[in-house]
């Protein structure tokens, strides 16, 4: 059975950022909640601009739970 189990999500979706939103303010913003393993803006394809949202990937889910109940 254990085998099967998946590790426990710790990554943050966060929509409608600004345009001019950086990694490094992302961080500074959500850190306050815990580490933060990553940072990522997907960027369009054809345009390399931003696409509104963001993922913040967290190393544990306490850190996850305290920015949700924020």
């Amino acid at each position: 059975m254990a085998r099967y189990m998946r590790p426990p999500n710790t990554s943050l979706f966060v929509r409608n950022i600004s345009d001019e939103s950086r990694p490094e303010d992302l961080r500074r913003e959500f850190g306050r909640y815990g580490p933060i393993v990553d940072v990522y803006i997907p960027l369009d394809f054809y345009t390399r601009q931003p696409r509104g949202f963001a993922y913040i990937q967290y190393p544990f889910p306490k850190s996850l739970d305290s920015v949700c109940s924020f």
